[in-house]
């Protein structure tokens, strides 16, 4: 099915027409593409923009309905007055999604009035945020309350076909008002960057309903489309990111034969590791490059007087090694694997001779506030080791606590580097 596109070019790469190409063709269907404005702008802010000449915007349209069977259309930032005009007469008697573009996520303004915005509402499947709806209702929002009211404001005055208030500037919640009903969708709390949501979301919200949802069905498959993008946001644009079904497949499959291969040469250490394998067992994890993190379930343990893995590797299959993962990179995120052994003087004294950078942390040293928090040690830990050795640690360690088992950490850029690293301190601390 072909999606019709209209919107404008962030130059930043995180949001505008680039958005909306990825978003359609992840989900499957073919993106037509028409430009009508230009912004100027990167992740720090928008310098100002161009609309393209309506004339211009209306040649585009006709080109590519002369020939594709289009299904729905997505509209985002207008620019001006006259591409406004241009975009409802060409798209009429289609269904049209309308994401009612006025600034920029850093304040910018994308269109010359709020009456250009108003010529597209009527008939059109409105998706505003919440700044956008007190602008066309006129009403103020504080509450989803105040978000079902600006939702049927905006449909009863301004013959809108539908209203998504979208709430992330105040809530999780969106609200959709549709043939006199209200429609509430909660969200997940999720983290990452938001730049972009509100173009993600309408080019998803077109995209389901051209594959022939219903309105409802459709906003809450595009809302939870949205959440992915933004846990799987890009740093690099600060946006979030639409291909993320697509790259955490294909990321979770290269995770999953790297640690593999990984354990099948740890395997072959046998008697040498058996002895380092604590009472809990050891574990392997690597991290993917969307923070997803993969280690053995069941864990590696004692065999005889050999090793071997209880459990195939599986996502999350390690709450300790995967918080430790996540907590290191937060200062150096080269970091993507970690693996347990037990703790030895041996061990530690074998790491420093391989001039391995070792570092630890004491947890008699916890502050109270820490130890009464659930699952806070583990992140305070691997913090004040790295705080202590002021540089990038290879190995981080600590001598137990009550109930806990003293372990070491062996951390490495990839699986092989770990795997490496515990060769030589295992092979060395026999001798």
């Amino acid at each position: 099915m072909a999606v019709l596109i209209l919107a404008g070019l962030d130059t930043g790469g995180g949001a505008g027409l680039k958005a909306d190409i990825e978003t359609v063709s992840a989900l499957g269907e073919h993106p037509l593409p028409i430009l009508t404005a230009i912004t100027y702008q990167n992740p720090l802010g928008v310098g100002g923009y161009h609309p393209i000449p309506p004339e211009v915007v209306r040649n585009q349209i006709r080109a590519v309905k002369e020939h594709f069977k289009i299904r729905t259309v997505k509209v985002g930032m207008l620019g001006s007055g006259g591409v406004a005009r241009v975009v409802r007469e060409e798209t009429d008697g289609l269904t049209r999604i309308f994401d009612p573009v006025m600034s920029s996520s850093t304040g910018a303004k994308l269109i010359d009035s709020i009456e250009s915005i108003k010529i597209l509402v009527e008939g059109s499947i409105v998706t505003p945020n919440v700044p956008e709806a007190e602008a066309l209702s006129g009403l103020e929002i504080r509450s989803v309350n105040d978000m079902r009211e600006s939702a049927k404001a905006i449909a009863e005055d301004l013959g809108a076909a539908a209203v998504v208030v979208t709430g992330g500037h105040l809530t999780i919640t969106d609200v959709l008002y549709w043939r006199g009903r209200f429609y509430e969708f909660p969200g997940m709390k999720v983290e990452g960057f938001a730049h972009g949501t509100g173009c993600v979301f309408s080019s998803a919200l077109a995209t389901f309903l051209a594959k022939g949802l219903e309105l409802p069905d459709a906003v809450e498959k595009a809302k939870r489309f949205v959440e992915g993008a933004i846990t799987f946001s890009k740093a690099e644009a600060t946006a979030v990111n639409p291909l993320w079904e697509l790259q955490r497949d294909a990321y979770r499959w290269g995770a999953r034969e790297e640690l593999r291969n990984a354990i099948d040469e740890l395997m072959g250490f046998r008697e040498k590791l058996n002895p380092h394998v604590p009472e809990v067992g050891t574990n392997f994890a690597l991290v993917t490059p969307l923070g997803e993190v993969f280690a053995v379930k069941g864990r590696i343990v004692r065999y005889g007087k050999t090793v071997k893995p209880v459990g195939p590797v599986e996502l999350n299959a390690s709450d300790h090694l995967r918080r430790a993962l996540l907590k290191i990179r937060q200062f150096y995120p080269e970091i993507r694997a970690v693996l347990n052994l037990r703790y030895s003087e041996e061990l530690v004294k074998r790491a420093r001779e391989l001039e391995l950078v070792v570092s630890f942390y004491d947890r008699h040293e916890e502050p109270e506030e820490v130890k009464r928090a659930e699952r806070g040690t583990m992140e305070w830990g691997i913090e004040t080791a790295v705080k202590r050795a002021g540089k990038r640690p290879d190995v981080i360690y600590h001598l137990g606590d009550w109930g806990k088992e003293p372990m070491v950490l062996v951390f490495g850029k990839d699986a092989g580097e770990v795997v490496e690293r515990v060769r030589a301190l295992v092979s060395s601390a026999l001798r």
